[in-house]
């Protein structure tokens, strides 16, 4: 079952993109490394902000993006954590 998290994702919308750094962001949840069942979401503490360029190309060549989901998503959680959202 898929842990959801509204005040996680309030939170993640307010960053910038974690690529391009543009202020407008929203939650990507990560993909194609076995963190979400077969057409499921992962759980929403594993997400990152992307602007909407940035989200679909990551979804259009989601192999290309492994590394950088997995260095967003820790980014995003460490500073959750210096804010006290997690």
């Amino acid at each position: 079952m898929r842990h959801k998290n509204p005040r996680y994702l309030a939170f993640v919308r307010s960053l910038p993109c974690s690529h391009c750094k543009t202020p407008e962001a929203d939650p990507h949840h990560i993909i194609n490394i076995g963190m979400g069942g077969m057409g499921t979401k992962a759980d929403d503490i594993h997400t990152m902000p992307l602007c909407v360029p940035c989200h679909a190309n990551v979804h259009a060549n989601p192999k290309d993006w492994i590394e950088p989901q997995i260095r967003w998503i820790l980014e995003t959680q460490n500073k959750a954590q210096e804010l006290g959202e997690l």
